[in-house]
């Protein structure tokens, strides 16, 4: 399913979602996602995702 037909079947359109409400929610989820990522957990995940990448970039992925 192309962009177009998903936007289509949900029937959204983002154009129609008032800025407020995105900055509403970034502002609810940037400290979840800060305490994530400061967490051993979200350490250890971002340090294994900096490798795939890096191993996807030089192209031993």
């Amino acid at each position: 399913m192309d962009k177009r037909n998903a936007i289509e079947a949900n029937e959204i359109d983002t154009a129609e979602i008032p800025e407020f409400v995105y900055k509403s929610l970034a502002r609810s989820l940037l400290p979840v996602i800060q305490k994530y990522y400061e967490s051993d957990a979200g350490q250890r995940a971002f340090t294994e995702w900096k490798e795939k990448k890096g191993a996807e970039k030089s192209g031993t992925a």
